[in-house]
């Protein structure tokens, strides 16, 4: 792609200036009746969605955290989505978060409450590399214990909550592959730009896609 994303155009100009049971619970935007999963909702579009500390660089490119903390939080809020990482429940909750630069930002977050398996999923109709555009899909997903215990299993292959948040990998265009962890009072991220597709790290996510009623052509897979 020649196109250079608004995402990247930015950044370059920080990097200038600083050096079981399956029921589904669903409502389009289109009929005005959207309706949102309760829980810790941000009320200033201007804060933070992940710990400064975890997008900390790791190389030359200083201001790429909070560049990308901005951007990721940007699209999150623009979701209705909740804060995990200063979450006070006993739930233990994962979300993929998939800003893929021409195509619609999308969060899918997975819960376990007690003996309750929850799978969560929202679209905004703008796109990952530049404004999220409006909410347009929110719905939500019983699942049962086997389920979740194939995501955790896929999640361990990966070591989640060892691996480094970051690489010194990213380019103008492709996506950002976004996975946090919150057990307990552990809470983890990992980052990765257009992760290979043969790589575990890309099942561990590509299996929360294919929960979902998501239509996700293979070519838009990236």
């Amino acid at each position: 792609m020649k196109q250079i994303t608004f995402v990247s155009s930015i950044l370059i100009l920080i990097l200038a200036c600083c050096q079981g049971q399956q029921k589904i619970k669903s409502s389009e935007a289109v009929i005005n009746n959207l309706s949102i999963d309760t829980g810790t909702f941000k009320t200033d579009s201007n804060m933070f969605y992940f710990p400064l500390e975890s997008l900390k660089d790791t190389s030359i490119y200083i201001g790429h955290d909070t560049f990308t903390d901005t951007w990721y939080s940007h699209h999150l809020y623009a979701m209705r989505e909740p804060v995990i990482f200063t979450d006070k429940s006993q739930n233990e909750i994962y979300r993929f978060t998939w800003l893929r630069t021409f195509h619609n930002p999308i969060a899918i977050r997975i819960e376990k409450h007690n003996d309750s398996y929850t799978l969560y999923w929202k679209l905004c109709n703008g796109a990952g590399g530049y404004q999220p555009g409006r909410l347009t899909v929110s719905k939500q997903l019983t699942i049962d214990k086997s389920t979740w215990s194939e995501f955790i299993k896929l999640l361990n292959q990966i070591d989640f909550w060892n691996l480094k948040t970051n690489e010194k990998i990213f380019g103008c265009d492709g996506s950002q592959w976004i996975l946090e962890g919150k057990l307990l009072e552990q809470y983890h991220v990992v980052d990765r730009w257009t992760p290979d597709e043969n790589s575990k790290f890309y099942h561990c996510c590509d299996f929360l896609i294919k929960l979902t009623d998501l239509k996700i052509k293979n070519d838009d897979k990236y």
